[in-house]
């Protein structure tokens, strides 16, 4: 069957002739259509298609009969021509490629043997070239081994270069044979051996050791009896081999008969004979020896390696070996002779300006004249004539080396001096205010003077032993001084038919630490202590490097606070008619007057029996009695300053480390030597921006710079450790501005001006530079105690719970043992001004922070009250490092003192006494809004306490 066609291809066009129809129609047929008859009938049909083609031929010849039998003949007479062409060839064949008789193997033949007689000639002319050359190349060699062997080195050379020329032409052929090899290997072992001769017999000539210069003029060959001089053996040796000897000549004579002898004192000798020249080195003694003479042994040395050397070598070396000494030389010179020669004081210069001098003519005689060189290169003159830059710059670096040794030796606790400073206005009080001591008793109504028996019973707690002249007298800045008020009226009201007799010092509470431990009684963090005498106390008994009448501070104001009435107030009357009115807040006289010093805390008061916690909602004031109204508060004084005092502190002092009046010495030094090199005219002018004396001056300035940049990073890990090291270091800043400041004054007139604007710029730097260290120092211990306070109180909440109040104890007491220790760290470095004031700003930070965590809780039961004024009492023992003389001024130093008294007295005040307070200006120092919330805090919501809070909010409108 056949295969079916698919539908996607084309089909074949149907058949035009009757072959393809036929066969398409057999194609066609199936078994079933395939008869005889359709056979038949295709066969009759090719019959009839032969026929008709048959026709078509016959009736195509005979419709141009006469063309076709032209053609016809035209094929046969090809036919013919092609059958001759096939005759002739095969001839031609047999002529050409007969192997008997054929033209071409007789030629072969006949070339073969041509070319079998043509090599066989060359081969014999080959074989007699390589044979004559090889003949001469023996006879050649055998003349250079026979002066090699007898000696004459400078002939063998040269027979050798011969040779070397004989083996270059050598016949291509011969170039790889074994006897060509095996020859070039015996005359390269002559040759070396020649080689070998001739540098063995220049060793034995020239010979450079470090004490001996050794020159032959001629020296025998080992092993036979020929003398060779110097400049044939020098003629002789090879480009590589005179270079190599050459250059370890230069070597050797830079080293032991230059070098050596600028750096070293040596003597030598010269010895001239017929068979040897000699020049020996002698070491001298270097105490009296003329620099000069260096050069002159120098110059010496060149000229005999000049005469008996040099003159000995070929023309083509002699000048390039001669010129290659000119740079080392002078090199030398200025490295090992003139540099290192310059003085390191201005009085050595005129000796060695004769050494320059020599010098100069050293370089012009020699190495310009002698070796050669050009005579516009002249290093050691160019150098001569800058050699005022080049003195400059060496004492700068002496200077800068000198001081980089004092700047990094190790501290050293006992190298250090007291410096003397005038306190002017502008940046510490110079004139401290003083109250006038007939307005002390009268402002305040001290019972000091008083004639009254009830004067032991004071508001603040002070004792009758005191004498008024030394009481402590704080004041506020911020908090205006009342105007005096007369000694016969009671200012305060207090009461003077009941006194109340203090207790005694053995009476008072013990502090505890921490773990319920007593604390010793000679190390109290506290100041309890506060009230012993001013030799025994740590904090008011110092090794005081201050201690000086002549220059010590005396001065403080004496002016007090009004105290709260509520601590010694009897009556409420402000004259002495009043007396006979009720008492009001009798808890907190009680409390008061119980061991109580006074209101800066000097002694703490003993923490009262502590009962349950009570919520501010059942704490509610207590009201005055109702047979007798509050007596309406006392006239505000007048806001005008008191009657002052004036005491000038003229000096103080502080420490400075030793290594600064090292440095100060050196830069005054400097300072002079520049001026002196300046108007010394002794060297010759250079042309240059700078004037003399320029580089001298300005290392001055250098030198502090150094100091700047190199202290700080040396001293790191101390600056970073020790409390005492960065004050120290501002000290040592400081110091060097005002020694700076002085030797501008002092050089004013004086030839300054090319470093003048540097050492404004120095000295503001170390000006700036001590400040900030100071100013660093300061808020990192202002910030480390307001960080202790912050993390170990946790901002004073919940202190009714033991464990909590333990926590805020613990961190107030590290607070206060930290100042303190600070305090001594910082007492005998920096002078009084700065110190309190350091001092001052670290306290304010710790009582700042306790002020603004107290005020900012919403609510205080009655005992966190009692808890939290403990807590602020513990504070009040730093008011002992602000007295001097038994005279306190801690508020002139820490503006929030009386403020923070007063929030320790109003933490346990009644609402009495509170609105009495303000009334009378003393709470000046808070906001309106912070006695708001102190006041909601620590009072039940009472319309005693919703008039108080609007009394305080409307009082200050």
């Amino acid at each position: 069957m056949a295969f079916p066609i698919p539908s996607h291809l084309p089909r074949r066009p149907n058949p035009q002739d009757v072959s393809s129809e036929i066969l398409t129609k057999i194609d066609q047929a199936t078994n079933s259509t395939l008869t005889a008859s359709l056979a038949t009938s295709w066969l009759a049909e090719l019959e009839d298609t032969i026929q008709a083609t048959e026709r078509h031929i016959h009736d195509r010849i005979h419709l141009d009969l006469p063309q076709f039998e032209q053609q016809l003949e035209s094929s046969k007479s090809v036919q013919t021509r092609l059958q001759s062409l096939v005759s002739n060839v095969d001839g031609l064949n047999r002529t050409l490629s007969d192997p008997e008789t054929g033209l071409v193997p007789t030629l072969v033949r006949s070339l073969t043997a041509h070319a079998t007689l043509a090599q066989e000639s060359t081969d014999a002319t080959v074989r007699h070239e390589a044979l004559s050359h090889l003949l001469r190349c023996r006879k050649e060699f055998g003349s250079v081994l026979s002066l090699v062997q007898l000696g004459k080195l400078p002939q063998a050379i040269e027979a050798c270069g011969v040779f070397d020329q004989v083996l270059h032409d050598a016949p291509v052929h011969l170039h790889q044979t074994n006897v060509m090899l095996d020859l070039k290997r015996k005359f390269q072992a002559t040759k070396s051996r020649a080689e070998e001769q001739l540098s063995e017999a220049y060793t034995r000539s020239v010979t450079a050791s470090p004490k001996c210069l050794t020159i032959l003029p001629s020296v025998a060959v080992r092993q036979s009896e020929t003398i060779l001089s110097l400049s044939e053996i020098l003629a002789s040796l090879s480009a590589s081999s005179l270079s190599n000897h050459l250059t370890t000549l230069r070597r050797d004579v830079m080293t032991h008969y230059v070098d050596h002898l600028l750096q070293q004192p040596t003597s030598l000798t010269i010895s001239s004979e017929d068979a040897e020249n000699q020049l020996t080195l002698f070491p001298s003694p270097p105490n009296s020896e003329d620099l000069t003479t260096r050069l002159d042994n120098v110059s010496a040395a060149l000229k005999f390696l000049s005469t008996h050397f040099t003159a000995s070598l070929p023309p083509s070396e002699s000048l390039s070996f001669s010129r290659a000494f000119c740079k080392p030389i002078v090199t030398s010179v200025l490295s090992n002779l003139l540099i290192p020669s310059l003085p390191s004081s201005f009085e050595l210069l005129p000796q060695f300006i004769g050494l320059a001098k020599h010098a100069v003519a050293f370089e012009d005689e020699c190495v310009i004249r002698m070796l050669g060189n050009d005579k516009s290169d002249r290093p050691i003159k160019t150098w001569v004539d800058g050699m005022g830059g080049s003195y400059e710059r060496q004492r700068r670096l002496q200077i800068l080396d000198a001081s980089r040794v004092i700047i990094l030796a190790p501290e050293s606790a006992d190298d250090r001096f007291l410096v003397e400073v005038d306190i002017r206005q502008d940046k510490s009080p110079a004139v401290v205010p003083v109250q006038a001591e007939e307005d002390t008793d009268a402002s305040w109504g001290l019972n000091g003077s008083s004639s009254s028996s009830d004067a032991v019973d004071d508001g603040w707690g002070f004792d009758d032993e005191t004498d008024p002249d030394s009481a402590p007298a704080p004041t506020s800045p911020s908090l205006p001084v009342a105007e005096s008020v007369p000694a016969e009226e009671d200012g305060w009201g207090f009461d003077d038919e009941e006194e109340v007799e203090p207790a005694p010092a053995t009476e008072l509470q013990e502090p505890s630490d921490a773990n319920g431990h007593d604390e010793p009684a000679n190390d109290d963090a506290w100041g309890w202590n506060d009230d012993a005498p001013a030799d025994s106390a740590e904090e008011t008994a110092w090794d005081d490097p201050w201690d000086d009448p002549a220059t010590k501070t005396s001065a403080a104001v004496e002016s007090r606070p009004p105290p709260a009435p509520s601590i010694a107030m009897s009556q409420a009357s402000m004259s002495p008619a009043s007396t006979s009115s009720p008492k009001m807040a009798t808890r907190l006289e009680k409390l008061a007057n119980k061991g109580k010093k006074h209101l800066n805390g000097n002694s703490p008061l003993a923490s009262p029996a502590l009962s349950a916690p009570t919520s501010s909602a059942n704490r509610t004031p207590a009201p005055a009695p109702p047979s007798s109204p509050p007596p309406a508060p006392a006239a505000p004084p007048e806001k005008r300053p008191p009657r002052l005092k004036a005491v000038a502190v003229l000096k103080e002092s502080y420490l400075v480390s030793g290594r600064m009046r090292q440095i100060i010495n050196i830069v005054e030094d400097v300072l002079a030597e520049g001026q002196n090199f300046a108007a010394s005219k002794i060297l010759p002018p250079i042309e240059t921006s700078s004037a003399p004396g320029t580089v001298l001056l300005q290392s001055a300035a250098s030198l502090l710079d150094l100091y700047r940049a190199l202290y700080p990073v040396k001293f790191a890990g101390r600056l970073k450790t020790a409390p005492d090291a960065p004050m120290l270091f501002s000290n040592d800043c400081l110091y060097l501005s005002g020694e700076i400041a002085r030797m501008e004054a002092a050089g004013a007139a004086k030839n300054l001006a090319p470093v003048k604007d540097r050492l404004v710029e120095c000295r503001t730097r170390l000006k700036v530079l001590g400040d900030s260290w100071f100013e660093d120092t300061v808020a990192q211990h202002k910030q480390s105690a307001d960080d202790i306070i912050s993390q170990g109180a946790g901002g004073f909440t919940f202190t009714g719970d033991q464990d909590r109040y333990d926590e805020c104890e613990t961190a107030v007491s590290r607070v206060v043992q930290d100042i303190k220790r600070l305090a001594q760290q910082w007492k005998g470095i920096l002078n009084k001004s700065k110190y309190y004031t350091a001092i001052g700003m670290v306290t304010e930070a710790a009582l700042s922070r306790v002020l603004e965590d107290i005020l900012a809780l919403p609510d205080i039961t009655e005992v966190e009250s009692h808890r939290l004024s403990e807590l602020c009492r513990m504070l009040h023992a730093l008011e002992a490092l602000f007295i001097e003389d038994q005279e306190p001024f801690v508020v002139a130093y820490v503006p929030s003192w009386l403020k923070f008294s007063y929030l320790s007295e109003l933490l346990e005040a009644s609402m009495v006494d509170i609105s009495y307070l303000f009334d009378s200006g003393a709470l000046v120092d808070f906001e309106v809004d912070e006695l708001v919330r102190l006041v909601r805090a620590l009072f039940a919501d009472t319309a005693l306490r919703t008039n108080t809070i609007n009394k305080l909010t409307a009082g200050r409108q």
